[in-house]
């Protein structure tokens, strides 16, 4: 493949985490999502077939970390979400770049490693989708060319960029990896995290910012096994067409 960028979207830190808000204070959620997008500017930093990475964010912080990576930012139009973020820099990669390529990562999987994303081209054709966990969502989507299909994260969006990549007439790959299923939405996933995170700067920042101590105090950081949640086994990659 030639060409291929990476692009991880963010929101706007004071629009992040709205789930954790019933564990987490505003400033907290923040530099919880700050560390999170450490661990994927690292992961990817670590490959060695991309040509670029672009963070994609109005939030100033974030372009600010994203500069200390030596990655480009782009700002989407006010008012776009994660989908139509996504679309436009994609075009802007096509036109900077001449991109033919583009991995669109979400910046809430503090497990990913480069290892990860390596294995996910490897199996790559034209559009590979990523789910998340519940194995309705998605944490990744590759295509080739950029914007191959239309985009629609949220709830139950695998279904829907499956169903999109049918109407562009693409056989998608399913990539089903345990380390990018790991998103961090909902104190549930919190728990998993404070659970089974390998060292990284998301787990280091809950346990220097007190809110390990604080949530296992609190007994919101069981073991998962209380949410109806087995403990992630060892990295492993299968995937369906």
């Amino acid at each position: 493949m030639n060409m291929l960028w990476a692009l991880v979207p963010v929101k706007q830190l004071s629009q992040s985490k709205q789930r954790l808000a019933a564990v987490l204070e505003p400033g907290e959620r923040e530099g919880l999502v700050l560390a999170m997008l450490r661990d994927v500017l690292t992961a990817v930093q670590g490959v060695a077939v991309f040509d670029g990475v672009l963070l994609v964010s109005r939030s100033s912080k974030a372009r600010a970390l994203a500069r200390d990576f030596g990655t480009e930012t782009f700002v989407e139009s006010a008012g776009s979400d994660h989908s139509r973020a996504v679309t436009e820099a994609n075009r802007c990669l096509i036109r900077r770049h001449r991109t033919r390529t583009s991995l669109a990562l979400s910046g809430d999987i503090p497990r990913i490693t480069a290892q990860d994303i390596d294995q996910i081209i490897a199996h790559h054709d034209c559009v590979t989708l990523v789910p998340n966990e519940n194995g309705d969502g998605t944490n990744a989507v590759l295509t080739s060319p950029p914007n191959a299909i239309s985009y629609h994260f949220g709830e139950r969006s695998l279904k829907r960029h499956v169903a999109s990549a049918d109407a562009a007439g693409i056989s998608p790959s399913i990539v089903r990896n345990t380390n990018l299923a790991l998103d961090i939405d909902e104190p549930r996933d919190l728990a998993r995290a404070l659970v089974d995170l390998p060292p990284s700067f998301t787990r280091d920042y809950l346990e220097s910012s007190g809110i390990a101590a604080r949530l296992k105090d609190q007994n919101i950081s069981q073991t998962t096994e209380r949410f109806g949640m087995p403990i992630l086994a060892d990295q492993e990659t299968w995937v369906t067409r």
